[in-house]
């Protein structure tokens, strides 16, 4: 499996694909049936003379003879869907099925434009994946919510061309997340699926990282190629602050250069001036252009600093969910969510509790908003389990290999409300933030925690605070528990390590008013953010705060008569209809910002 980390030209996938639900979980013995996972030739069923009788084409078209009943799985007769899509959306029958469902498509050989070398794509498909074209198996993949690649040049053939996907959606104990979350498992190929062609030797990925002095702006750059290193020249571009240098090959074969900027001789990027500069990595035949930003995140004392500035994080939390769509977001509903966020005055976001479609964060490059990037670590994971720590480490590598060059992500979130008295998580947790820090140290380390009371007030107990640039604290005073106003009894320590409200809030169904003591009224909702605001702006450690949550949220443990499936703390509910808490948040950041 190989990773395509940029953007290059590419022919899409997306569109009319067709899918057929496997409830009894049978169909894969019919597949099985066809293509020999052994050798993988292409094998045959005989007829009734003993005679081979179906292909492996035979899957996808009536067999010639007419015999079509031997089996009852026929992909070009399934349902027509569209990816990227949620499939309990395109199949509203199947709306709340977990299980596998097969996907199929072709696509014919002269429409691509090929090179030496191409590869299958998908961005993200919920949860479990297995690939095959042509009848060869390319490989599979776990985890519902990062990018994962294929190389088929070998597998590819003249004409038409057929890709069966089986996709398994169910929670597992052992998965990433497990059986146990707060919000709606979509199934589906939830983000665009392509195919991209690469001269034999390519660009795999790179990395732009950014040193801010006094005086001056030092980046360094990093490119790893893919295929043999063939001494071709490599070179780097940046035609807007005339760059046009040559990136030399160390003995691990991999590519850097190093530039030094006077600070005025280039616009850092920041909230306030997201400026964005066209870069161009070449070897050889290939090419990779990016948009980029030059900035530098670190923490002095209780403070997040941006270029060595003191930023106050006005944030948002939010999940990847949209009304009839499920997790299959487009270009608008992305500029939706970035409308609602300018609006409320934010400077940052936290994308909760996986990674969100790279959209987002490109997107934010442009729009100046700050983001918490995270990984579904959440709640009850077997922290002790080697194979969980090995799929731990695969998404967290394959989120960061993503996203590290989107100058608006801040924070890499390692967990979620995982246990503090957990001995073997107080081991594994360092590991994963020393993980995170070998791959990115340009960024800071994050965990969404909670916060102890005790007789001297609220006290941060939790001993991955030792492994963090930033701490995160969920709390709920207000809503779950005492008052909303409890936080003014945080112990601050204006010297300590930084702190986010990572959560707060509480819940109110949109168009139920009443007094601000009436659960679940706006007015409710609204007094909570009032009074939760108010107290962390008088803690000197706490150097943000990201309110649970932008908009109401599927939720299937959410079963009240004012949530029926719905987590209802968001500020706008799931039809864009804006909360009074909405306005209550905007005039408070509107105010921080004076």
């Amino acid at each position: 499996m190989q990773l395509l980390e940029y953007p290059r030209d590419s022919y899409s996938l997306d569109g009319e694909w067709q899918a057929i639900p496997d409830q009894y979980e049978m169909f894969r013995d019919y597949f099985d049936d066809f293509v020999d996972d052994d050798d993988d030739d292409v094998a045959a069923l005989p007829d009734d003379d003993g005679q081979p009788a179906l292909s492996f084409e035979s899957i996808y078209e009536p067999s010639a003879s007419g015999n079509d009943d031997i089996t009852d799985f026929n992909i070009y007769d399934g349902y027509s869907v569209d990816v990227p899509s949620s499939w309990g959306e395109e199949m509203p029958e199947f709306r709340h099925f977990e299980g596998w469902v097969w996907f199929a498509r072709t696509f014919d050989r002269e429409e691509i434009d090929e090179q030496d070398r191409t590869f299958l794509r998908f961005g993200a498909v919920n949860y479990k994946a297995e690939v095959w074209l042509n009848g060869e198996r390319l490989g599979d993949h776990e985890g519902g919510y990062t990018p994962f690649s294929f190389e088929i040049t070998d597998e590819l053939q003249d004409g038409e061309n057929v890709i069966v996907l089986r996709m398994d959606n169910k929670r597992y104990e052992d998965g990433i997340p497990n059986e146990s979350t707060d919000w709606y498992n979509f199934g589906g190929v939830n983000r665009s699926v392509d195919l991209v062609s690469v001269p034999e030797t390519y660009l795999r990925n790179f990395k732009v990282e950014t040193t801010v002095s006094d005086d001056a702006v030092d980046v360094h750059i990093d490119a790893w190629l893919d295929g043999s290193d063939t001494g071709a020249e490599a070179a780097i571009s940046l035609p807007e602050l005339d760059v046009d240098e040559s990136l030399t090959s160390d003995s691990d074969g991999r590519l850097s250069a190093e530039l030094s900027f006077d600070r005025d001789d280039l616009t850092l990027w920041s909230p306030d001036n997201p400026r964005l500069y066209e870069i161009e990595l070449t070897y050889g035949d290939d090419a990779v252009t990016d948009r980029v930003g030059f900035r530098e995140v670190e923490v002095r004392g209780s403070d997040v600093l941006v270029n060595g500035e003191e930023v106050w994080l006005r944030g948002i939390a939010l999940h990847e969910e949209v009304a009839g769509k499920g997790r299959a977001l487009d270009v608008e509903d992305v500029q939706t969510r970035f409308q609602w966020i300018n609006e409320l005055g934010c400077n940052f976001a936290r994308l909760a509790h996986y990674p969100h479609t790279e959209e987002m964060a490109r997107t934010a490059d442009e729009e100046g908003i700050l983001l918490w990037e995270e990984v579904p670590a959440y709640w009850d994971i077997n922290f002790g389990d080697e194979d969980i720590q090995e799929l731990y480490r695969q998404q967290l590598r394959e989120l960061i290999q993503r996203d590290w060059n989107r100058a608006s992500v801040v924070l890499w979130s390692i967990a979620n409300e995982t246990d503090h008295n957990d001995e073997t998580r107080n081991e594994v947790l360092p590991e994963m933030a020393d993980y995170v820090r070998n791959l990115d140290d340009t960024r800071l380390v994050t965990a969404a925690c909670f916060v102890d009371e005790t007789d001297d007030g609220l006290v941060i107990q939790d001993p991955l605070e030792d492994a963090l640039d930033v701490v995160g604290i969920n709390e709920y005073f207000g809503w779950y528990y005492g008052d909303s106003e409890d936080m003014q009894h945080f112990q601050d320590d204006p010297d300590g390590t930084p702190v986010v409200i990572s959560e707060t809030g509480g819940g109110a169904k949109w168009g139920n008013h009443g007094t601000e003591d009436d659960r679940w009224s706006e007015e409710y909702q609204a007094a909570i953010y009032r009074g939760q605001t108010e107290a962390v702006a008088a803690k000197e450690q706490v150097a943000g705060i990201s309110p649970w949550i932008l908009f109401d949220f599927r939720a299937p443990m959410r079963q009240n008569e004012y949530q029926r499936g719905y987590n209802r703390k968001g500020v706008v509910d799931q039809h864009g209809r804006k909360k009074k808490a909405f306005h209550v948040l905007r005039d408070f950041y509107t105010s921080e910002q004076q």
